[in-house]
């Protein structure tokens, strides 16, 4: 009896289901339980190398928080608070028995001409585009050259810095924040100079507080010459005293914002800089640092071992097809892959005699 032939086909299908077996997931598991023990092969594998991932992770935080601390340039944030004052309020105080007249005979042409009563939220919001504008910025630099403290020292080939480029770098300095509670709205402005800081906010108010008075004082004059054209033009003596009444208020209106020292706005707190810096925050760097550290070895040890099978299972592929399984002549059992990977989890899912 010749047993070649059935050795030989017996032999062949033991090959086919070994790579069958060897393709994919292993025949006693489900899908989810391939996915697990995968998890838990990376999860070893993480183990395995965890003095190395804490050692990077801490050296690496660690370093850049202390260069952050004491090598890095430090910005201090100099900060104020005003409150908005509507025009109307500083007017109606100086006014009295001709305000109250003037109001009853003509309120309407008056609210036209000197503006509803804005309210501390839309003149906060209208002060902040204001400051954060170009021609305000730029006015602001060319009026107390602020060119070499915004830009610094440059060089003769240096290439040539445009008004915008330091009005973009002074803006990104500069803030506003809002208190809707108090109505009282903070100013900021950051400098790696303290001094410099607090001097540039004072800048910054007096600039405003001028901006404000000239557009009042140009109204208040506009308003005054275009009511004395009326005037001239019209014959009712009635009409002309409410004219006149009106013309009055818009001199007035001018007059005291030449010489009111809190127009515009109230000074709660003048420009003042705390002893800590604002920036840069080295608990925060170090924080960052050790998070992205941990993230690229972690990646880097999973990518390298994936990279290190799928090149063994390429190889495999590539074997010849004739090339006998050296695990068929041991009629032994063998674990398979998978309880290679992670015994003690495959024994337990397998179904009990």
């Amino acid at each position: 009896m010749d047993p070649s032939g059935s050795d030989g086909h017996s032999t062949s299908s033991a090959g086919a289901s070994a790579c069958a077996a060897g393709a994919g997931a292993p025949a006693h598991l489900t899908e989810a339980q391939y996915a697990t023990l995968q998890l838990l092969h990376y999860i070893d594998l993480l183990r395995a190398r965890w003095i190395l991932i804490a050692a990077l992770t801490i050296g690496i935080g660690l370093g850049y928080g202390l260069y952050t601390k004491f090598l890095t340039v430090k910005w201090y944030r100099a900060q104020a608070t005003v409150t908005p004052v509507p025009p109307e309020e500083g007017l109606s105080m100086g006014t009295g028995t001709a305000g109250d007249m003037v109001d009853g005979l003509g309120g309407g042409i008056a609210s036209l001409l000197g503006g509803g009563g804005a309210d501390t939220v839309t003149l906060a919001q209208r002060y902040t585009a204001i400051m954060n504008s170009y021609a305000f910025t730029t006015d602001l630099v060319s009026k107390y050259h602020l060119e070499h403290n915004i830009i610094g020292v440059r060089s003769k080939n240096a290439p040539t810095v445009t008004k915008w480029l330091i009005h973009t770098k002074i803006a990104d300095r500069f803030s506003t924040e809002y208190d809707f509670k108090s109505g009282n709205l903070t100013l900021y402005f950051l400098d790696p100079s303290p001094a410099e800081a607090q001097r540039v906010l004072g800048f910054y108010l007096d600039s405003l507080r001028d901006k404000l008075r000239n557009e009042e004082v140009q109204a208040g004059a506009s308003a005054a010459a275009s009511l004395q054209d009326e005037v001239r033009k019209t014959s009712d003596a009635l009409l002309q005293t409410q004219l006149y009444e009106l013309m009055a208020r818009q001199i007035q209106r001018e007059k005291l914002a030449q010489v009111q020292s809190d127009f515009a706005f109230k000074v709660v707190e003048p420009p003042v800089v705390p002893d800590n810096y604002f920036a840069p925050k080295a608990r925060n760097n170090a924080v960052l640092a050790a998070s992205i550290t941990f993230a690229l070895v972690c990646t880097w040890i999973l990518g390298s071992d994936f990279i290190r099978r799928a090149k063994a299972q390429f190889e495999g592929m590539n074997q010849a097809p004739d090339e006998p399984a050296t695990t068929l002549d041991d009629p032994s059992p063998h674990p398979d892959d998978s309880e290679t990977l992670h015994p003690r989890f495959v024994r337990n899912l397998r179904p009990k005699a």
